[in-house]
């Protein structure tokens, strides 16, 4: 076979993308991927029964989650993969992987009472998933049947995680926060979970969720780097003060342990990471749980 030299874009098999507008007209970049093996959209298996993962903040961690679990069919315990979907902004040609703007409205949390500007919008998003991005995905796949849902979101997106679980608990199977901003809107979040925690178990729901949550050891106490100035040292170091991120993640988990409107929880710590490579560690881990240890033991072991 004749090969060329001439350079050419590296290709990304077994995906796609396309473009949604939620209901108030804003255009929604849906990235999608699925097992190597499969032949198209189709299972190359009798095995039709498949996970699905959704991923907010997409335009960040969408090859992140497709290779994390790309990489696994390599392992002894792989058990067929599954889907990935990841929500992101139509960025190309910015140079950029976040959407500030549109994300800080997107994944925080509604708060009448306390408003803050620009912020609160993660119920739109929420509905537009619901209503718009799930029949997307599952008309692009009808020869697969869903088995489970997980939801998946890293520092806003992972306050995303905790109040889709909070106010919609039979929406996904496994709501995964990594690094949540619990701090957020002096850590309204935790006024969720007492009320989530305070309601019965719904009538007729015949599955109770998991919840999984992550964070970096270097978040709560952040090293110094090489050549950082004093000022950039003790900005950051009250800066991780602030936002607390550790010890609020503890004071969550003692709030939801024993819960029962919840299968599990649990929490992961992983020492030497920071709030931006943690990112890798919480999904590799959150899929690998989700799509090969399901169902996750009722012990707090996830």
């Amino acid at each position: 076979m004749t090969q060329s030299n001439t350079p050419t874009a590296v290709p990304l098999p077994s995906s796609e993308q396309f473009y949604l507008n939620n209901s108030r007209g804003e255009q929604y970049l849906i990235q999608v991927s699925w097992p190597l093996h499969w032949k198209g959209h189709t299972p190359d298996t009798d095995r039709n029964n498949v996970p699905v993962i959704y991923i907010v903040d997409g335009n960040a961690l969408f090859l992140t989650a497709t290779e994390a679990l790309w990489r696994r069919s390599a392992d002894s315990h792989y058990c067929g993969g599954g889907i990935v979907v990841a929500i992101g902004y139509p960025l190309a040609g910015t140079g950029k992987v976040y959407h500030r703007v549109r994300r800080g409205f997107d994944l925080t949390v509604p708060t009448p009472k306390k408003p803050v500007e620009g912020h609160g919008g993660a119920d739109i998003l929420l509905d537009f998933i619901e209503s718009t991005v799930r029949p997307a995905v599952r008309e692009r796949f009808p020869n697969v049947t869903v088995s489970r849902e997980a939801l998946y979101g890293h520092s806003y997106g992972g306050l995303f995680a905790l109040h889709a679980l909070f106010t919609r608990p039979t929406m996904f199977d496994a709501y995964i926060a990594s690094s949540p901003s619990i701090w957020w809107n002096e850590r309204c979040i935790l006024n969720e979970a007492k009320m989530f925690i305070q309601k019965i178990k719904e009538s007729g729901a015949d599955k109770l969720p998991t919840l999984m949550m992550y964070v970096g050891g270097l978040e709560q106490n952040p090293h110094r780097w090489n050549d950082e100035s004093d000022e950039s040292w003790e900005g950051r170091k009250r800066d991780a003060e602030i936002f607390n991120m550790r010890v609020n993640l503890l004071e969550l988990m003692g709030m939801v342990r024993g819960c029962t409107r919840l299968h599990a929880a649990g929490f992961s710590e992983y020492a030497g990471e920071d709030h931006g490579t943690v990112m890798a560690c919480s999904m590799s881990r959150g899929l690998s749980t989700f799509m090969e240890d399901w169902p996750v033991p009722r012990e707090e072991s996830v």
